[in-house]
């Protein structure tokens, strides 16, 4: 996925929320044995491997290599592709056959050429197949993010830039996959406050999912942004630790 550098292990650990957080998404897909699904975005694997368990048929594809690396050694029983979702074919993924769903957990959002996205879906999915998503909705991260180029701005750090990730509202999401040749049959918006790993802040939320802005800053002066971030995100600070203004949008599409 472009726009941030992932430490694989520090998501399967202190960000493990992330992939937890999907697990009931992928009861949406229904039984699943017999399946061959496509999880898209697939991370370290902990999805896929939930759904091989079930008795699916699975890929997992990613653009990240370090998650792949990861994914590999942790379920090696499951094939996983590196492919970038904007080039997703049949070819890229060496199968014959479309497949039956596509599942994608926390990882849409990344994918800004969305449309394109949605398109390649659709083409490796057969008529009736099923598209089980959870992603960023409107206003997810907002506070996070603006804490952080509003940190920057104090640094005087003005030209280093902050990813802009794809956070839909319900309606244009819904628009665009009937446009790509989805039906919706189930769309939702919703707030997730979510408490962090004891200790995090929210400069180390920051230092996790915008570790390429982190790396343009130098870093004789991290500790600096460190402080200026918490102290602007000082509203999600609460009795019991940290927390990330999440907010989702799942939804499950039918290829028409």
């Amino acid at each position: 996925m472009p726009g941030n550098d992932w430490n694989a292990t520090d998501y399967d650990s202190r960000f493990a929320f992330v992939g937890r957080y999907g697990d009931d998404v992928l009861d949406l897909l229904g039984p699943v044995s017999g399946q061959r699904i496509l999880d898209l975005g697939c991370g370290t694997g902990r999805h896929a491997a939930d759904l091989a368990a079930r008795g699916a048929d699975v890929v997992g594809v990613d653009a990240d290599e370090a998650m792949l690396r990861k994914a590999a050694i942790d379920h090696p029983r499951i094939r996983f592709v590196m492919a970038d979702a904007v080039d997703l074919t049949l070819a890229a993924l060496a199968v014959d056959e479309p497949f039956d769903a596509c599942f994608s957990n926390a990882a849409l959002h990344w994918m800004t050429e969305q449309e394109r996205v949605i398109r390649n879906v659709r083409s490796v999915l057969r008529d009736g197949a099923l598209f089980v998503a959870e992603m960023g909705g409107a206003g997810n991260i907002a506070t996070l993010d603006r804490a952080l180029r509003a940190a920057l701005v104090d640094l005087g750090l003005h030209d280093v830039p902050v990813v802009a990730n794809y956070f839909p509202t319900v309606d244009h999401q819904v628009a665009l996959l009937e446009d790509c040749g989805f039906r919706v049959d189930y769309a939702l918006w919703f707030r997730r406050p979510t408490l962090l790993a004891a200790g995090d802040t929210a400069a180390d939320w920051t230092r996790h999912f915008r570790a390429n802005t982190w790396a343009a800053v130098p870093e004789v002066r991290q500790s600096a942004l460190a402080d200026a971030v918490d102290r602007h995100a000082a509203s999600l600070r609460k009795d019991d630790g940290w927390i990330a203004d999440y907010c989702r949008l799942r939804f499950v599409a039918i290829a028409a």
